[in-house]
């Protein structure tokens, strides 16, 4: 990490501190417009259901608890889809409460059988983003493909056999080593998706995996689906059929990922169950384009989630949605800072302690 970064990393510790602990946070609540923080996550850390993941996608549920407990304490908890609706009045009724919605991505079996347990004993409600492929068709996700061969043969000799099988990118992949990030960033960003998926099934199968079992340990089987589908305390949405950079992708294509994806969780929960919210895969501002916000819009979607992190308020652009990640190494008094306000009042002042 760049001297640059600690010394972030250290302002933005000592600012949300005082913001914080000093009780500011409730002088700031008080004033300016409705805002909306949304969390977001992957998984409720669960042994038995998502050990094979990456501790970076999981929050332990004591954690994920008292963070919501505190919040809900002073902001209203919705979905994501009921805070962008209500953003829209926010711009008239400025009395209104600001407000804080949890989302997680993918559609892991913890999401089910943790995560709405956890939501009733904090009165709490959720977006879970279901990606198609994966829940509905049952098809593993290239990350997890990978994962799971980064473990079984090593990135080193793994790399060997992709450059065996993607001839135009295998001198990036040899220089790549044993690099898991520099394996996954040249598969992310430098091959053809489809090419990318016949290759890493190949490989799976070839080294004694079994695609389907992989899929069926991680995400919800069709009937977690559908009874999750059904909790009072979950909305539902979309994420596209086999979470590509969509920004890879020419306009026709994202369209036929993101309206394809809506269209899989309408045949499979029924009318309306593609619901009105969406999240970009990966979300950063590369991985997007204006040509994906407006794929969302045709889809029918009314509101599409980033994974960069701020609030938003009424004159959000409701297809740049901000998220804040979260996991096990979240604090209550980073999050609480930006729920009140004040990370983005330094935002205006040119200043980004966040990112």
């Amino acid at each position: 990490m760049s001297i640059k970064h600690r010394l972030k990393g250290a302002a933005r510790e000592v600012f949300a501190r005082i913001v914080w602990h000093t009780g500011l946070h409730r002088a700031l609540d008080a004033v300016g417009a409705p805002r909306l923080l949304i969390l977001y996550g992957h998984c409720v850390d669960q042994p038995a259901t998502n050990a094979a993941l990456r501790a970076d996608m999981k929050i332990t549920g004591a954690r994920l608890e008292s963070i919501l407990r505190a919040l809900g304490g002073r902001y209203d908890m919705v979905t994501v889809g009921e805070g962008g609706a209500r953003l829209k009045d926010g711009a008239q009724k400025r009395t209104a409460r600001s407000m804080v919605a949890l989302s997680m991505d993918d559609g892991y079996r913890d999401n089910l059988h943790d995560l709405v347990p956890l939501l009733a004993r904090v009165d709490a409600r959720a977006t879970v983003f279901l990606e198609g492929g994966a829940v509905v068709e049952r098809r593993l996700p290239w990350l997890h493909a990978l994962d799971w061969l980064q473990a079984e043969l090593g990135a080193k000799e793994l790399a060997g056999r992709l450059a065996e099988r993607l001839p135009a990118q295998a001198e990036s992949l040899r220089a790549a080593g044993g690099s898991e990030n520099r394996q996954k960033r040249i598969l992310k960003y430098d091959v053809d998706p489809g090419e990318r998926a016949r290759v890493l099934d190949e490989l799976t199968a070839a080294s004694g995996g079994d695609p389907r079992s992989i899929v069926d340990s991680l995400y919800l089987s069709e009937d977690e689906a559908r009874e999750l589908s059904a909790a009072d305390r979950i909305e539902i949405g979309g994420h596209t059929v086999s979470h590509p950079v969509l920004s890879c992708l020419d306009e026709a294509a994202q369209l036929a990922e993101i309206d394809g994806g809506a269209k899989a969780l309408e045949a499979f929960f029924g009318h309306g169950a593609g619901g009105v919210t969406f999240a970009y895969p990966y979300g950063r501002r590369w991985d997007y384009d204006d040509a994906s916000a407006r794929s969302a819009e045709a889809a029918g979607y009314r509101f599409a989630v980033t994974t960069h992190a701020g609030v938003n308020r009424a004159t959000t652009d409701p297809y740049r949605l901000r998220r804040w990640p979260i996991n096990d190494g979240t604090r209550l008094h980073l999050v609480g800072t930006e729920a009140c306000g004040a990370f983005d009042w330094l935002r205006r002042l040119g200043i980004d302690l966040v990112e």
